[in-house]
């Protein structure tokens, strides 16, 4: 499984099904695990984006795909040809999700807060629920899925973000639950606010050295993913500075 070589981590040859790849926190955590040895498959709705990271980590040791994880037949599809080309699939990272609904809950939408319901949770569970019976007969996984500090506790004008991003830490739990007899872990790392170009860009005033290196996650992602981690399941690992 995951080895340490020369006092670090590393997911070399094992497979690992990465969603919202295309993504500023998905991105750098799809080079991390392809820099420590991983096979990749990484999906997100931006076909370009993965047209071009396809073609940046090979198609020898990548799948790059287009696929909407909101939709189950689509889901089902893409682990089907994961498992057929690798023969396995040891590692899942969700981290497809958006920010949707802001506002007073009189005034968010129904079509905002479904659509929040399911790019963050719904997400989340068609994607376990594809993978987890491969893990199971395997013996052996690894699941990490991504909250938010909103799904820690309900605040004003995030109501459909909270919600959304509560639901898959209660998930991740549930899940843990079920599988720990398997050799299968299920953690959630729950971030604040992320430093990234874009939200630079939408929060110029902000004090971007209280914001959170994508770096940061993806290397607690790493760290969740190992054998070092193995006693760590059902856990919420916050990425964030609490003052």
């Amino acid at each position: 499984m995951v080895r340490e070589r020369a006092g670090e981590m590393t997911v070399a040859d094992h497979v690992t099904l990465i969603t919202g790849a295309g993504g500023a926190l998905g991105a750098v955590t799809s080079r991390r695990f392809m820099e420590e040895g991983a096979r990749l498959v990484i999906c997100d709705m931006i076909g370009h984006k993965m047209e071009e990271m396809g073609r940046e980590f090979g198609s020898d040791r990548c799948i790059a795909e287009r696929v909407d994880v909101t939709n189950a037949v689509q889901v089902a599809g893409l682990v089907k040809r994961a498992v057929e080309r690798f023969g396995r699939i040891d590692i899942l990272l969700n981290i497809a999700g958006g920010h949707f609904g802001a506002g007073p809950v009189a005034e968010v939408s129904e079509e905002d807060f479904d659509k929040a319901l399911s790019v963050n949770l719904k997400s989340t569970f068609l994607m376990c629920r594809a993978v987890v019976p491969h893990m199971v007969q395997q013996g052996w996984g690894r699941i990490v899925n991504v909250g938010a500090r909103a799904g820690l506790s309900g605040r004003a004008r995030s109501a459909a973000h909270a919600a959304s991003k509560g639901g898959v830490i209660l998930l991740t739990e549930a899940l843990a639950e079920e599988v720990r007899d398997h050799g299968v872990t299920a953690n959630v790392v729950i971030p604040s606010f992320l430093d990234t170009p874009a939200n630079r860009e939408a929060e110029p005033d902000a004090d971007f050295s209280r914001w959170v290196p994508p770096e940061h996650v993806a290397a607690t992602m790493l760290f969740l993913c190992s054998d070092e981690a193995q006693s760590i399941t059902g856990a919420r690992i916050t990425v964030f500075n609490r003052t």
